[in-house]
């Protein structure tokens, strides 16, 4: 999530030295510091799950204006520290997710259901040949595994990352739009 904005030079989450489990947020910093104002405002109040990230400028030192930046609410339903850090590890793949795009809700209405998937396809067609898509749908009483996040699978590895860098950090919605790579077996074997 924090990639889709600009390379980062360093990431820390924050880890309760006692347990070793997070303490829920977590300070990075981008390798242009223009960038961080805009990371904030772009996902400050983005709703994950059931939770908001709350971002703001971290203080360094004496200084209120350092380049850092701390997000909170790192620990969200569906959505694993290993997902959210992943943009900016992952290599780039055939398979896109996006994220941030749709709520569970939303997905359970047949005739918007193929709406929002006809107008994701048709965004998505605008950068390369779009070969599948899956949104996975909320069927009560079930833990269905990728709620809430869009699967684009492109022809090719430069139609994804085009498609990628169009699209992470626009509006869906009124809500930012995160991607990330998924890797293409993970993605025919539905494991999200």
């Amino acid at each position: 999530m924090l990639s889709s904005f600009g390379p980062l030079r360093s990431f820390n989450l924050v880890k309760d030295t006692a347990t070793g489990l997070s303490k829920g947020y977590a300070f990075c910093e981008y390798l242009d510091p223009n960038i961080t104002d805009q990371a904030c405002a772009g996902l400050n109040g983005m709703q994950l799950g059931d939770k908001k990230l709350v971002m703001q400028r971290a203080s360094v030192g004496k200084n209120p204006l350092g380049s850092g930046v701390m997000l909170t609410n790192l620990q969200i339903p569906g959505l694993s520290l290993n997902q959210v850090t992943s943009a900016s590890a992952g290599p780039a793949t055939e398979v896109l997710c996006l994220m941030n795009m749709v709520q569970p809700e939303e997905l359970e209405d047949e005739e918007e259901y193929d709406e929002i998937l006809d107008d994701v396809r048709e965004e998505c067609s605008k950068y390369g040949v779009v070969k599948s898509m899956d949104i996975p749908r909320p069927i009560k009483g079930v833990e269905i595994p990728g709620v809430g996040k869009i699967f684009v699978e492109f022809a090719t590895i430069p139609d994804c990352q085009r498609a990628q860098q169009n699209l992470s950090g626009r509006k869906f919605a009124n809500r930012v739009v995160v991607t990330s790579y998924v890797d293409p077996e993970k993605y025919h074997h539905r494991e999200f």
